[in-house]
């Protein structure tokens, strides 16, 4: 039994790759590849974010899917949620115990996507703005800061202890303690199509296309939530997210990238090049680790 834990980053494909497993779920088990169903979403993203609920035994739910694996003759299994690399609390650890309990780490390994850290910055800001993200304080962040783009890289320092670009300390933090073989680390900006490159990797077909979600939104509406928050709180934008998100059409506003950089909603390449210039070198730092040996495996129990 082969299992690849998903492991994140956030705004690094998460979303393109549930979908697309999701959708064909029933195509891949014939190949004998499971994306689980027991402790996902059945709705909306469809990742395995149920993992992370407090009142769930982390034994049963290695029993659950291993058991969903074994009634549906699949040998291979991935489980998919970037909340394995912004949580704080070393849930990947218990998690990835509980199975190699029952099928040993040599058969468990890691991925984590990452992308070049100026589009990860951006797209980070968007989600953040949009619904949160990195388990930064919204209501701190619009009471006690401008909101921009160059507050939320601060919030991001503060809440993590170190830069968004500093990939490899975040990869260090998710992966600790994890029982598993091998840690593997993709550059999704590699290649265009990276749904084709994964399941080329894992020798399987490509599969049917799925609905891109989480699609990037006009700075213009960044620009609309972002006040919209500011003004009226968290309460009042939960309550409204959704429709806020989905109804209000600003994709034909004037609004130029010039306007974008004076309200703080983006940040040019040359000012993050001058203000971090290790951006890249971090990035790098982060690829190297690709095949990396995780920690010592242990016998599965009988």
């Amino acid at each position: 039994m082969e299992i690849i834990f998903h492991i994140g980053m956030p705004k690094c494909a998460s979303s393109s790759l549930q979908a697309h497993f999701a959708d064909n779920d029933s195509f891949y088990q014939e190949y004998g590849f499971l994306y689980p169903s027991q402790h996902r979403l059945k709705k909306g993203y469809r990742h395995h974010d149920p993992l992370f609920d407090p009142s769930l035994d982390p034994e049963q739910a290695a029993s659950d899917i291993l058991e969903e694996a074994k009634r549906k003759g699949c040998n291979r299994i991935l489980i998919s949620t970037e909340q394995f690399s912004t949580d704080l609390n070393g849930q990947l650890a218990v998690t990835t115990s509980a199975f190699a309990r029952r099928v040993g780490t040599d058969q468990l390994s890691c991925l984590c996507l990452v992308r070049d850290p100026a589009s990860m910055l951006r797209s980070g800001y968007q989600q953040f703005i949009r619904a949160g993200l990195w388990r930064i304080n919204r209501a701190d962040f619009y009471s006690n800061s401008d909101a921009s783009i160059h507050s939320y890289i601060s919030a991001f320092r503060k809440a993590c202890g170190f830069e968004w670009y500093e990939y490899e300390k975040i990869i260090q933090r998710t992966t600790m303690g994890v029982e598993a073989k091998t840690l593997r680390v993709w550059n999704i900006n590699e290649s265009q199509d990276f749904i084709t490159r994964l399941t080329s990797f894992l020798d399987l077909p490509t599969g049917g296309s799925s609905e891109q979600k989480n699609l990037r939104l006009p700075q213009a509406k960044i620009k609309f939530l972002r006040q919209f928050q500011q003004e009226f709180g968290q309460e009042i934008y939960q309550k409204n997210k959704f429709q806020l998100i989905r109804k209000v059409d600003l994709s034909d506003a004037p609004y130029s990238a010039e306007k974008a950089l004076e309200d703080g909603i983006d940040i040019t390449n040359e000012e993050l090049q001058r203000r971090f210039p290790t951006m890249q070198m971090h990035f790098e730092k982060a690829l190297s680790l690709n095949g990396m040996e995780l920690n010592k495996k242990v016998s599965r129990s009988d």
